[in-house]
Formats: structure tokens, sequence, C-alpha cells
């Protein structure tokens, strides 16, 4: 049989091509939020600058150092998007990373706030809201008070944990220590019929916005954070 040889040539340059691409550097397509360095990419969530107290950066970490810092969230929005990090707790202690973190409005009071969906990060062992229902809707891993995580496993206080967070065309997943632990879809009846039993019942386009802050949150409690990056989906 006759081959063609401008068949193979082609053929050739595909597979170079694709090889190629895949040998690039993945790190090319993140974005770093926080690689133990400055603080450029997030400000206050009151106002256009990162807070004068409370946050602190010692030895490549992020975290809260004293009271008086207040959530920080990114500068940039983002919709579809994967965003990974790590994080430490201490004894005890809240925190939380939020998205798609925009103002609400209470449609009974008018009360308006900045918020978004939390991935829940707390000490399930010892912390007293949650250490007698370590795989509930508060614990960490969970969409806060909607969806209680599976099948996680979550290293005590003192030891390092990895949190990835992806969404896509409004299908959100909640992963810990290279696990999926949530899986859901913002804007279904699932969802609505969740929030209706929250303190977020009324609050109009919660979790709703196509695109929002990234938060993390000041409970007044010692998480560490590192290696932060995200990447457009």
């Amino acid at each position: 049989m006759k081959v063609n040889s401008n068949l193979i040539v082609l053929i050739l340059m595909l597979v170079v091509s694709v090889k190629s691409a895949y040998s690039q550097d993945s790190n090319s397509e993140w974005e770093i939020l926080f690689d133990g360095n400055g603080t450029e990419k997030w400000r206050s969530k009151a106002d256009s600058r990162f807070p004068d107290n409370g946050w602190e950066i010692k030895k490549g970490l992020l975290f809260l150092g004293s009271k008086g810092g207040g959530d920080i969230v990114t500068r940039e929005k983002y919709g579809n998007f994967e965003l990974v990090f790590e994080f430490m707790l201490t004894n005890e202690a809240n925190s939380g990373i939020k998205y798609f973190v925009d103002t609400v409005v209470n449609q009974e009071t008018g009360a308006i706030m900045i918020n978004g969906p939390e991935y829940q990060i707390i000490d399930d062992y010892n912390n007293e809201h949650v250490k007698d229902d370590p795989h509930g809707v508060s614990s960490t891993g969970a969409l806060y008070l909607f969806y209680a995580p599976e099948n996680k496993t979550l290293n005590p206080p003192g030891e390092w944990n990895s949190g990835k967070i992806v969404s896509y065309n409004g299908k959100v997943e909640h992963w810990l220590n290279g696990t999926k632990v949530v899986s859901y879809e913002r804007g279904s009846e699932d969802f609505f019929t969740r929030q209706s039993a929250t303190k977020f019942k009324n609050y109009n386009g919660y979790g709703m916005h196509p695109t929002g802050h990234i938060m993390l949150t000041d409970h007044n409690d010692k998480v560490y954070f590192k290696n932060i990056k995200i990447r457009k989906l």
C-alpha cells in the first residue's frame, strides 16, 4: 500500500505539537495570589488598601496575627476558575474561603452585605461548634450551611491540608486533601431549597453573581495559608 508522505509529515507535526503543549510549565496558566511574599493581589473588604493591622506574613505564611484585620478579598473578580491553596489550623480555629463574593441585599430589611458561598475551614476536632458533628454543614470542606462534605480526611491542627475549589458554568466542587468532598450546582432548585433553610434565605443573589471576589475571612482565629493560586477556566 502506498503511503502519502505528506500525510506522514502532517501526523508527525501534530504529534510534536501536542507533546510540546503538554510539556509546557503548567504554572504558566496560574495567577499567584500568595506565594509567601507580598499581598498586592489582596485588599480589605472595606476599602482599597490592604489592612494595616491583623494580617501578617512570616516565614512565607499568611495569617491573622491579631484582631482588627477584617476580611480580605482579591482585587480581581473570577467566574469560571480553579483555586488551590494550603492551610494549617491552630487549636479550635475557625476561618473560611468565600467566592463569588459581591454585594447582596436582604429583601426584608434592606441590609447590604458583601458575601458569597463559603468553603468552610475549622478545627473539626476541637471547635465547640462542630466537634460533635465533624462532618456536618459547618465542618471543614462544607459549603457552609448548605452541603456537608463526604469522604473527607482532615489533618489536625498543626498539620498542613490542601484545598481546591473548582467552578465551571454553575457547577462547583470542593476538594480536600485530594478528594472531592462537595459537588453542587449554583442556582439549582436544590441550591435554593437549601438556602431557604439558612440565615442567607432573604439575601437575593447570594452566590449567584456571574463573577466575584475570593475572600479570606477574619474570625479572630489564627489559620495559616500558603501557596494560594488561581486559574481561569
